[in-house]
């Protein structure tokens, strides 16, 4: 039986939290939102601009190759700590401050952020884990394309969709954000890079459909492709008020 112990809280934290909760306007308005609009512009610039000049797929060789590198060192050593992502916890969408990756081997997956390619002939784009929503929309819808299932949140990654539980998204039709994936490109435990296809014929079949969910516990994400869709950039509603719940059943 395990005894509740409270917390003894100080004077001092409690003066901490009441200013904390009444004035962070003042942390919030002066120095976080301008902080914030700069680094949205900035990445937005630099995503436009390595867009443009289709140098992501070179580089993303060169990044998969560091990755490859780091896990087969940690491979041949004695593996007494455990592998993490390098990406930092104030990106996450968490209010969770990851303090667990201080003690493990962090593999530098956080520069995965770039779309690879987009085939409309296929219908498919390939991406970077570490692309968002809002990144992956401005430039498919452009084109007259856009995923199948969007989520609502700019900020939510292709990665943490595919990866962590990304059901808050779904649709009738297509599903859940992983039922529109085609394949997945994985840099295994012992360094190897696969590629996880939906495809019968695929040796890495079983792999594709354990990806889902797993919290990279069965290797590291560093691509996927999903496929796409025409869309117009407008969308026509029509609205049929009902006036109670028979007539809406009928």
């Amino acid at each position: 039986m395990s005894a509740y112990v409270k917390e003894k809280i100080s004077i001092f934290e409690r003066l901490l939290e009441w200013f904390l909760f009444r004035f962070r306007w003042i942390f919030v308005i002066p120095l976080i939102l301008p902080a914030s609009l700069a680094y949205d512009s900035y990445n937005f610039v630099r995503n436009w601009i390595i867009f443009k000049l289709q140098s992501a797929p070179k580089a993303h060789d060169r990044k998969v190759a560091k990755i490859q590198k780091s896990v087969k060192e940690w491979a041949a050593g004695d593996r007494k700590k455990k592998m993490c992502t390098a990406r930092p916890g104030w990106l996450t969408m968490s209010f969770r401050f990851p303090k667990y990756k201080k003690d493990m081997v962090q593999i530098k997956t956080n520069d995965l952020i770039d779309i690879l390619e987009i085939d409309t002939n296929a219908r498919t784009v390939r991406v970077e884990p570490n692309v968002n929503m809002g990144q992956l929309t401005r430039a498919l819808i452009p084109l007259g394309y856009t995923l199948p299932i969007v989520p609502e949140l700019d900020d939510l990654t292709v990665g943490g969709m595919i990866n962590g539980c990304g059901v808050e998204s779904s649709g009738r039709k297509y599903g859940m954000f992983q039922h529109i994936c085609q394949s997945f490109e994985i840099v295994t435990a012992n360094g190897e890079l696969v590629v996880a296809s939906k495809d019968k014929n695929s040796e890495h079949q079983p792999l594709f459909y354990g990806i889902p969910w797993s919290h990279g516990t069965l290797g590291f994400l560093v691509a996927a492709t999903i496929k796409i869709i025409p869309c117009k950039p407008f969308v026509r509603l029509t609205y049929f008020p009902c006036k109670s719940q028979k007539v809406e059943i009928l």
